[in-house]
């Protein structure tokens, strides 16, 4: 009778233990966050799709919106600082002028170490080297393009003079090129449209001659890491294991993109995906690691450009606490 009564309450504490794990687990609504792309749909933000559809994010108790560039308020930035958004991607250079501005973002990861901004030309023109650019009309706008230009012009020790540089006012490069002989370009959208068209090309890499920028990073406000470090943390986490995903697999990665725009052509998406993996895997660094130095050159090469005019102690624009905890 007694051992009867001491499996019954055994039973018992089980039951209890379980349910109270169970409600534990269940009582935990997941963390409503959103990220603000810095363009349109497309496989440039497969890793966030992926986590997205893949159920990182869900593993990591989050409750994601993914929301593409708003053109009437083109930056990123603006939409994190404004509070419309808790993540946002975009260029380091942006979150550099945003700081020296007084604005509190903070970059948390890199996702392209290796920037696809190239300056391009399409059939019997030649370019893979700043010197080459003398004598040439060059279609640039203005931005990270014309800045990352005039700096690697000046590295080279050429004449802006023997140069001429016009806003071509159009962001297709191909259109560019039928009036320019050099245009401003991403490798990842017109080498790749034009290795599809079977149109010549070549282009020059600025990184290869003294001017390396991030690309796209993933940043936040100072806020929001000190209040809530643990979803930032859990966000990050699901985000980087999303890109490990689409590098190891891009076609899943491409199938999860056009899940956010069915009308993408999937041919191009794919193409484009397996040229973003070498600017994102490096094979030098684990995939969102931020290096000190390169945050510091950035902000000396647009200190000398006179792109920001205010100095501050670029430790500040970035912070790499996440990361190293997730690569423990």
């Amino acid at each position: 009778m007694k051992a009867n009564l001491f499996n019954r309450s055994y039973i018992g504490f089980v039951v209890l233990t379980l349910l109270a794990i169970l409600l534990s687990s269940c009582g935990s609504p997941a963390a409503e966050v959103s990220v603000r792309l810095k363009w349109t749909h497309q496989t440039q933000f497969a890793g966030i799709y992926m986590a997205d559809k893949e159920g990182y994010y869900a593993d990591e108790n989050l409750k994601v919106t993914i929301e593409p560039v708003d053109f009437d308020q083109m930056l990123s930035i603006d939409k994190v600082i404004e509070g419309k958004n808790t993540f946002g991607i975009g260029a380091a250079d942006e979150v550099i002028v945003a700081r020296a501005n007084g604005a509190p973002v903070k970059a948390i990861a890199v996702i392209y170490r290796i920037s696809p901004q190239v300056y391009m030309s399409i059939g019997d023109i030649k370019v893979s080297k700043p010197e080459d650019l003398i004598g040439k009309r060059v279609g640039i706008g203005q931005g990270s393009g014309l800045w990352t230009f005039n700096a690697m012009i000046n590295k080279a020790g050429i004449d802006r003079n023997l140069i001429t540089v016009e806003d071509p006012k159009t962001f297709d490069t191909l259109e560019c090129a039928q009036r320019y002989d050099v245009c401003n370009a991403y490798s990842t959208d017109s080498i790749v449209k034009a290795d599809m068209q079977g149109i010549a090309n070549s282009a020059i890499w600025p990184g290869d001659y003294g001017v390396p920028f991030y690309a796209d990073v993933v940043f936040t406000t100072d806020d929001y890491i000190a209040q809530h470090p643990d979803v930032v943390e859990r966000f990050l986490r699901a985000t980087i294991r999303g890109w490990q995903s689409a590098i190891e697999n891009p076609e899943k990665g491409t199938t999860d993109t056009l899940a956010f725009d069915p009308k993408l052509d999937q041919s191009f998406q794919l193409l484009s995906l397996k040229a973003t993996i070498p600017l994102v895997d490096t094979g030098t660094l684990p995939i969102g690691v931020m290096e000190p130095e390169m945050w510091q050159q950035m902000y000396d090469i647009l200190l000398e450009q006179k792109v920001i005019t205010t100095p501050f102690e670029i430790s500040t624009a970035y912070t790499s606490e996440f990361m190293e905890k997730i690569n423990k």
